[in-house]
């Protein structure tokens, strides 16, 4: 990232107040690469199928890119404001032009003795969890990943006893290893964050959107309209760092206006820095409760442990997971691993390459595929500015 003081004339493209500010930030990451996964499945009756997926200049396989602005404004006596706004470009996109969605936006008031207020579309403590105490940082490259699988394949999950119609497509479009019990960011979100006393730090937060009957229900937290919280606390001490986070999110069930659905996410994670080495653990529970209906609670958890190995200006990353998805009459257990390497070719640019295999197994229920495996590698190159 680089810090300048903007023109004003540059600025004013953004706000008309940029003139008040102290000092703004312009920063962004571009990362693009290559990426193959091969998927194998097996059906109750043996038969085995396979298919592979390959992408060339894919975006945002380590890191998603972005472009982002962040501004302080000194108000004295300790106060500050505040903004981020950060977008995610989308550089796929076949029109005149660069596709983007709204990473983060929001603003900030602060007092250096009493804390922060903040306002917008932030990161839930959850994800912040999963973005921190993971050896490949919960990146975009998801296979041999658990940390949030959602089901083994659409084919995998079509029990209806233990997933309704409206929650089945959000969870089968995610594929058989990916990312989501962790959080996501959350729009409309107010915030309360603490000073840091003695290591340790906290933060509250609510949201609420407009709520319609016809509105679908939530499966992941942020998916859908509707009201939750989101409570983080986090201690940091020399060589020690640990979190332990918590979001609730209530929406309709697709039929009424109530919120009567509930979807609830733990997450808690460490880190100890050995210097030689840093090693990372990550436990996550998602709860999806429907109540009145055969969806009943489905219950997702995982664990995952991994390490860093600074080696000259390269980083050797491991990571193994494993986890549970269970509900009344289906179970699936899930497996996977990930290694890579980023080699930095200076402070800004940097060479990766990562490969990861994975495994969900239907130990009960009646689906059409028992087993499910898959494999994948990415190679790609980051830049910051």
């Amino acid at each position: 990232m680089k810090k300048s003081l903007l023109a004003l004339a540059a600025m004013g493209a953004f706000t008309g107040a940029a003139h008040a500010q102290s000092s703004v930030t312009v920063y962004g990451l571009i990362d693009m690469g290559f990426t193959s996964i091969s998927t194998e499945s097996t059906t109750r009756a043996g038969a085995v199928s396979n298919a592979t997926a390959t992408n060339s200049g894919n975006n945002g396989r380590m890191s998603g890119s972005r472009l982002g602005f962040r501004g302080v404004e000194d108000l004295g006596g300790g106060n500050s404001a505040g903004f981020t706004l950060e977008m995610g470009p989308d550089f796929t996109e076949r029109v005149n032009g660069i596709n983007t969605g709204t990473r983060l936006g929001f603003l900030s008031l602060s007092n250096k003795a009493l804390g922060g207020l903040h306002v917008g579309r932030q990161v839930s403590s959850t994800k912040t969890v999963n973005d921190s105490f993971t050896a490949m940082g919960n990146a975009n490259f998801a296979n041999g990943s658990v940390t949030g699988v959602d089901s083994p394949t659409a084919t995998m999950n079509q029990n209806t006893a233990d997933v309704s119609t409206a929650a089945t497509s959000k969870f089968a479009t995610q594929g058989s290893l990916g990312n989501n019990n962790g959080g996501e960011r959350i729009s409309n979100l107010i915030r309360y964050t603490t000073p840091t006393f003695s290591g340790i730090s906290a933060s509250a937060g609510a949201f609420k959107t407009t709520t319609t009957a016809a509105t679908t229900q939530a499966v992941f937290v942020g998916a859908a309209e509707g009201e939750g919280q989101d409570f983080g606390i986090r201690f940091t001490q020399g060589a020690i760092d640990a979190m332990a986070a918590y979001t609730v999110y209530n929406t309709t069930n697709g039929t009424t206006a109530d919120l009567t659905t509930k979807t609830s996410v733990m997450s808690l994670g460490a880190s100890y820095d050995a210097k030689v080495v840093k090693g990372f653990v990550t436990y996550n529970k998602r709860d999806h409760d429907v109540p009145g209906a055969a969806v009943g609670i489905v219950k997702f958890t995982d664990v995952t442990v991994g390490f860093n190995v600074p080696v000259g200006n390269t980083n050797l990353l491991v990571a193994y997971g494993n986890g549970t998805d269970e509900g009344s009459t289906i179970k699936n257990d899930k497996s996977g691993f990930q290694v890579g390497a980023v080699h930095n070719l200076s402070k800004r640019t940097n060479i990766y390459a990562a490969y990861g295999a994975g495994k969900v197994e239907m130990s009960t229920g009646t689906p059409t595929n028992s087993k499910v495996t898959d494999s994948g590698m990415t190679a790609g190159i980051r830049h910051t500015f």
